[in-house]
């Protein structure tokens, strides 16, 4: 009931941020022509910038990973391609308890340690789209509600990096805090919950090595530039020749707006932004409509396809895989992690 709950929420929001973004667009009859007018030739070279950024993407991850386990780049590509799938189709950005799962299944990485490394990884998201953000706004003057809504971005962001940071260099004292707590719990739950701790933590790990950090904060650079030369590329089709910088721009604000809980595949909040942001430059409503309308189906219809196709290759459907979930524990705390 609470799934079906949570999924009646998301549509409202989306539908919410839908609406807005149809104020945004101009008229239906202006998008159906940029649509007709389109060169999808363009596609092509877009989708490989794309997926190029998600190969660093799994780079990033075999890094963070290392202090744990040594996981090659190639077993991990089709985790996160299959994580991606399942964030579009799944309600609740289910797809990283998926990852999690799939790794945990795959490679015997525990869970808990998984989505402690996936955390890193959405705060150096983040922080990247920030410093996009930052650096256009350095150029272009950004619009003050925009401006303030980046500066609290970063404050939040920065903020939650340092207290991982602490916590990764203080596993030790953390478990002992949480051993302490327990103490008021029952019996027959003692002790797991410091071991989850634990195991979450050292998902942390790469945050106690500098050369680690900058090699995961210049993967986290890589990928999003290499989602914003997609949107350039796209765009170009469209004759929406604004410069690069404006789609660094839109992918910062995009893809910082599609962190707002909505339906899956972020309907709504991701085109949203996507126009707010062409619009600072002096798009064309029409156009920039049009293409955020073939941008959104090209990030999301690819890479699920390619999701169930390695979803298939490794046995399983998502019918299956929630069942599994559904029955598996928190975590398996037999598992070893290093």
């Amino acid at each position: 009931m609470r799934r079906y709950w949570r999924l009646g929420v998301g549509v409202l929001v989306s539908l919410f941020f839908l609406l807005w973004a149809a104020r945004l667009a101009g008229s239906f009859r202006g998008l159906v022509a940029a649509l007709g007018e389109a060169n999808y030739w363009f596609l092509l070279p877009a989708l490989i910038a794309y997926f190029t950024g998600v190969w660093l993407r799994a780079l990033r991850w075999h890094v963070l990973l290392r202090p744990v386990r040594a996981v090659s780049p190639r077993r991990l590509f089709p985790v996160v391609v299959i994580g991606y799938m399942a964030n579009d189709v799944l309600p609740a950005r289910l797809g990283e308890l998926v990852r999690a799962y799939i790794l945990g299944d795959q490679e015997g990485v525990a869970k808990t340690t998984t989505l402690g490394t996936i955390v890193i990884e959405r705060l150096f998201d983040g922080l990247a789209l920030l410093v996009f953000a930052g650096g256009v706004g350095l150029s272009v003057p950004l619009d003050p509600q925009v401006a303030g809504i980046v500066r609290l971005a970063a404050a939040v962001f920065l903020a939650a990096l340092a207290a991982a940071v602490v916590l990764g260099g203080t596993r030790t004292r953390a478990a002992r805090v949480v051993e302490l707590a327990e103490r008021r719990l029952p019996s027959s739950v003692r002790g797991r919950l410091s071991a989850l701790t634990i195991r979450f933590l050292e998902g942390l790990g790469c945050l106690q090595s500098g050369r680690l950090i900058i090699e995961v904060a210049a993967l986290s650079l890589g990928a999003w530039l290499c989602e914003a030369t997609m949107y350039w590329i796209l765009a170009l089709g469209f004759g929406l020749e604004l410069g690069f910088p404006s789609y660094l721009l839109t992918t910062a604000i995009a893809n910082l707006g599609a962190m707002v809980p909505a339906a899956p595949g972020y309907i709504g909040t991701f085109d949203l932004g996507a126009l707010a942001s062409l619009r600072l430059f002096g798009a064309d409503p029409a156009r920039a409509a049009g293409f955020v309308v073939v941008l959104h189906l090209a990030l999301l219809l690819p890479v699920s396809v390619l999701g169930f196709y390695y979803l298939w290759r490794f046995q399983l459907s998502l019918r299956m895989l929630g069942q599994r979930m559904s029955a598996a524990r928190a975590d398996d705390l037999s598992v070893p992690t290093s």
